[in-house]
């Protein structure tokens, strides 16, 4: 069976509360559309390069059918990708807003698993995840039972969406986990068996519960899964040598990533702004071969996503640029409510 690709994108409500710290954006449809660009860049990255694979993306929301959304999901589906709805039913157990649709994946697992082969291989993605060198990715998955993820070695006061490392570690200590230091583990991309990502899915679930009732409330998929890799309830795999999260920017502070080039699938969370949307632009005009040529060669690959081979005049190329989407943007706004 071909691997299945899984996107996933939670569209809020006007009215709801949510942060997404690198989103760039502000409101429901915005960071709606900001989300959707980094998803159609993500499929022209595999389809566009002719990999044999199948891919879905799951959303909750079937009003996706006006402007710039609805060009976007046209785009996506035009690239032979297969739009699947699901409601937000594995919401955090605790109020909060930062990161608020993060336990989404949950959902998307069930959704797609369940239409599934039990063995039908599934990697679930992160939207602003961009494929280098798939073939070498596939290759990487774990055989079942095991569950592929990145394993960040972050630094114990790293602080995570409210938490730190060290702070997860304490927790799970008190649920049972032996005394050892906790390594962070990412939500970016889950692979394995159909069946075993279900039951991955009730084990968070219960921990979360269980982190409640020890009035440690824990939001975030990536708090979830760090803890059930401590405790021992999941057999996770590290995939750190064939895809990674790399911060780009002057101001992030993250680690460094040694050699990207030789990493298979970027998560790039600060390029949702600037290399996903530009991306997005190109491949809505008809000139996703760009894309396609800048990934075949690793230096540029790396360039265009601001990994490498910056300096002062790429930066200010790249502000310019931003500057002018905005003011593109803002002309748009004032004559369509004109």
């Amino acid at each position: 069976m071909r691997p299945c690709v899984v996107q996933y994108l939670y569209v809020h409500s006007p009215g709801e509360q949510f942060d997404y710290p690198s989103s760039r954006s502000r409101g429901a449809a915005a960071v709606a559309v900001r989300y959707l660009e980094c998803a159609l860049v993500q499929a022209a990255s595999l389809r566009l390069r002719e990999i044999d694979c199948d891919l879905v993306l799951v959303t909750n929301d079937t009003r996706l059918r006006d402007g710039r959304v609805a060009r976007l999901l046209e785009a996506i589906c035009a690239l032979g990708v297969e739009v699947v709805y699901a409601d937000y039913l594995h919401r955090p157990v605790g109020d909060t807003a930062e990161f608020m649709a993060s336990q989404y994946v949950w959902d998307a697992i069930l959704a797609v698993a369940g239409r599934s082969d039990p063995d039908r291989q599934l990697w679930l993605m992160d939207t602003d995840c961009v494929w280098v060198d798939p073939q070498r990715v596939f290759a990487a998955a774990p055989a079942a039972p095991s569950i592929g993820c990145i394993k960040m070695d972050y630094s114990p006061d790293w602080p995570v969406a409210g938490w730190m490392p060290q702070e997860i570690g304490e927790l799970a200590r008190r649920m049972g986990a032996p005394d050892t230091s906790i390594r962070w583990v990412g939500g970016e991309l889950l692979v394995g068996a159909a069946s075993d990502l279900r039951a991955l899915v009730a084990i968070c679930k219960e921990i979360e519960l269980r982190a409640i009732e020890l009035n440690r409330a824990v939001h975030t998929e990536e708090h979830l899964l760090s803890l059930a890799w401590a405790l021992g309830r999941v057999d996770l795999h590290n995939l750190a040598s064939v895809a990674r999260r790399v911060w780009t920017g002057p101001r992030h502070g993250a680690p460094p990533v040694e050699n990207p080039a030789a990493i298979g699938v970027w998560h790039l969370p600060a390029e949702k702004g600037l290399g996903f949307r530009r991306g997005a632009r190109e491949v809505l005009s008809g000139h996703g071969q760009r894309l396609v040529h800048d990934l075949e060669v690793p230096t540029r690959a790396l360039k265009r996503f601001n990994i490498a081979g910056g300096g002062w005049q790429r930066r200010l190329y790249d502000d310019s640029w931003i500057a002018g989407q905005r003011l593109r943007e803002g002309v748009s706004a004032i004559v369509s409510r004109a």
